[in-house]
């Protein structure tokens, strides 16, 4: 993602500048996007990067076209529900107060997820009036025009030509319901944590807040952990699968290469044989005209050489 956002900017003057803003780039996308990453990649960045890569090719665009929107309702819908449920946590926890004087980090965690959690709501609300743009599933067929292909690509991709600020734009608005349910989560999960751990961050003597934070700080620990653990198989998984996919491509076109070499080369055979035969009866012709002998037999008396001619090929 990070090279194609750097091909849009303008291009410094020194090579190392350009790698230096693109690993910029790469990096900010990678910590923007890592409470989901899987979903940005799987249902936003990797759809639209095949979009733009199939080009005017209208058939393969309207099949994937007909894929993605509905694996793009379903997220959206799985979006408003989550964020629903981390909004409803949300103002529930903003009226529980048993510690005292508790950290104002908490509630400020806790009120940035509720915003977060009521604009995943919206913005998902706003994302799938834009889906209905596109024609339904019934639609999307080869009998589809080509101007409504077009006006599709244009409502998908927001360019013409190509990528600009309008195209990065829409890929933004497209993950944003995700990235705010995500965001949602992650700073409500740490304002519940600065809030239990109120006794430790205050340095308050001994009590039973002490060892219900400690308890808390246990099975967050190993929720936490095995998120990461399975981020990682996640995240290996899809390495792997990558290079196998660029593994049997390569192949593919290996095997295709050989293919066509091979039946290059049997043409050329059929073709010096077809030369050969074509140079036997001519010297046949021109000993008939000198001798006065048959083809037939000539062509029996040169059988023998004809055989050795063939054992040579």
């Amino acid at each position: 993602m990070a090279a194609a956002i750097s091909a849009t900017l303008p291009s410094p003057r020194r090579p190392l500048a350009l790698e230096t803003l693109r690993l910029f780039a790469l990096i900010l996308v990678g910590i923007v996007t890592a409470p989901y990453r899987r979903t940005f990649y799987l249902y936003t960045w990797k759809p639209l990067k095949d979009f733009r890569r199939v080009g005017g090719d209208a058939r393969a665009l309207i099949w994937m076209v007909r894929d993605w929107k509905a694996d793009k309702y379903d997220e959206l819908h799985s979006v408003q529900v989550a964020a629903s449920f981390c909004a409803g946590a949300a103002l529930t926890t903003l009226s529980w107060r048993k510690i005292e004087r508790p950290s104002w980090l908490a509630d400020a965690l806790w009120l940035f997820s509720l915003m977060c959690s009521i604009w995943a709501v919206i913005t998902s609300i706003q994302t799938k009036s834009i889906l209905d743009d596109i024609p339904d599933k019934d639609q999307l067929t080869n009998a589809l025009s080509d101007a409504e292909v077009q006006r599709m690509k244009r409502v998908i991709l927001r360019y013409r030509r190509t990528p600009g600020i309008g195209h990065w734009a829409m890929l933004f608005i497209w993950q944003f319901p995700s990235m705010s349910m995500s965001y949602a989560w992650c700073s409500f999960l740490a304002g519940l944590t600065v809030y239990v751990c109120t006794p430790f961050i205050w340095g308050q003597h001994w009590s039973n807040q002490h060892k219900i934070a400690i308890v808390y700080l246990a099975v967050f620990g190993l929720g936490f952990f095995t998120y990461c653990w399975t981020s990682v198989f996640v995240y290996t998984s899809e390495k792997s699968f990558l290079a196998s996919t660029g593994s049997e491509a390569k192949n593919t076109s290996a095997l295709t290469s050989e293919s066509v070499a091979g039946d290059m080369e049997k043409s050329a055979g059929l073709a010096r044989q077809g030369s050969l035969g074509k140079a036997d009866i001519a010297v046949g012709d021109r000993h008939h005209e000198g001798t006065g002998e048959e083809p037939d037999e000539a062509c029996a008396r040169r059988g023998p050489r004809r055989a050795r001619t063939n054992l040579l090929m």
